[in-house]
């Protein structure tokens, strides 16, 4: 008898994903890069906020340098150059860049700069310094001429003219004498003196080398012809307590013609200031200047967005805070909720010194800055 076998067909190998599998397989992934991907992020931000700091704390030290030796005497935040000897009219040379060029490892830029002629005749004025720019500023970062930190020049009036021109360092520029600011309005009060009190609110101020500057009416003091800056040596408020320089991501242009450079020795481009209303000016709100002093949309961060040339406050593409450095020679984080009051403490380097008015006893200094403060 012949025995039948009965072939038995083998099942066949599954080969590949069903689609079920794969979408699952998807949905793991995108889970784990929407876990791992803000971790990333982070950590490209706190590598350029960490490059931000030692980018100030690096010029910081520069400053530092140059006032030590001349004195103490930090450079000026811009300066405007006489055509002639004894001229009322002059030229645009140069920023506080330009000054400390040396000590940021420039000298070979910096002995090539012509001081005799404007900064927009100079060439050197567009070559690229990484030292100078925030890798969050993508308006200056790898740009000929970018510059992202710039110079506290303290109080001023908040009118800024946009349309003003490099050639008038009144309303283009930023120097004691030039600012409104009426602080003691009794009969013996001078220009002078209430130049002396502005000055007392920033660490940087700009030198107009002529005897009558453009549209200024009056003339300069001789003391103010000179480097109007602030001595390293002899902060009141406080060396740690006292902003040296900040961001800002609309610095290093001019707002008429787009120039992108470093050199140009305009407050707007180079610096930055608190601006108040020149009528709230007095002696009662000498050291009380918060918001109830505080021009529009000059506060830090709020003009993060603004034309760059035309925007003089502290503005930064880090979230929610602005790196800025000290007259000690340390970079910081500050908070862009900082109170008003604080932050302006914070720039002024002699506003907590008590004064005697001529003809009343009111006056209101600054209080003392804690170093728990901010």
């Amino acid at each position: 008898m012949q025995t039948r076998r009965t072939l038995i067909q083998s099942k066949p190998c599954r080969r590949g994903f069903t689609l079920i599998e794969l979408l699952v397989v998807i949905s793991i992934i995108a889970t784990l890069m929407a876990l791992i991907l803000p971790a990333i992020q982070q950590a490209r931000e706190a590598g350029r906020r960490t490059q931000c700091l030692n980018n100030l704390k690096n010029i910081s030290l520069a400053a530092i340098s140059f006032a030590e030796s001349r004195r103490g005497l930090l450079p000026a935040s811009g300066t405007w150059t006489a055509s002639n000897s004894g001229a009322t009219a002059v030229f645009p040379s140069h920023s506080w860049v330009v000054d400390l060029l040396p000590q940021l490892d420039a000298q070979a830029i910096y002995e090539r700069w012509n001081f005799g002629l404007p900064f927009t005749g100079n060439s050197m004025s567009t070559k690229s310094i990484p030292v100078l720019t925030c890798p969050n500023d993508d308006t200056a970062v790898g740009i000929d001429g970018g510059l992202t930190y710039v110079a506290n020049c303290g109080v001023g009036d908040g009118n800024i003219d946009v349309n003003a021109t490099p050639a008038d360092p009144v309303t283009y520029g930023h120097t004691a004498v030039a600012e409104p600011l009426v602080w003691d309005n009794s009969a013996t009060a001078t220009l002078a003196s209430n130049a002396d009190l502005t000055k007392e609110l920033g660490v940087f101020g700009a030198k107009i080398d002529c005897v009558t500057p453009p549209a200024a009416g009056a003339p300069i003091p001789r003391d103010y012809t000179k480097n109007p800056s602030a001595n390293i040596g002899r902060i009141y408020d406080g060396s740690a307590n006292t902003i040296l320089f900040t961001e800002n991501v609309n610095a290093g242009a001019d707002s008429l013609t787009g120039l992108k450079t470093w050199a140009n020795p305009s407050l707007r481009s180079c610096g930055f200031f608190f601006a108040i209303n020149a009528a709230d000016a007095g002696p009662a709100t000498y050291g009380n200047l918060s918001a109830t002093t505080f021009a529009a949309n000059r506060f830090m961060n709020q003009e993060k967005n603004g034309i760059d040339g035309a925007s003089p406050t502290p503005n930064s593409r880090h979230i929610g805070i602005v790196v800025a450095s000290f007259c000690d020679g340390t970079a910081k984080t500050i908070s862009e909720n900082i109170d008003r009051g604080v932050y302006t403490r914070l720039i002024t380097p002699g506003g907590a010194r008590p004064r005697t008015l001529l003809t009343t006893p009111v006056w209101n200094p600054e209080a003392p800055m804690g170093g728990n403060e901010f």
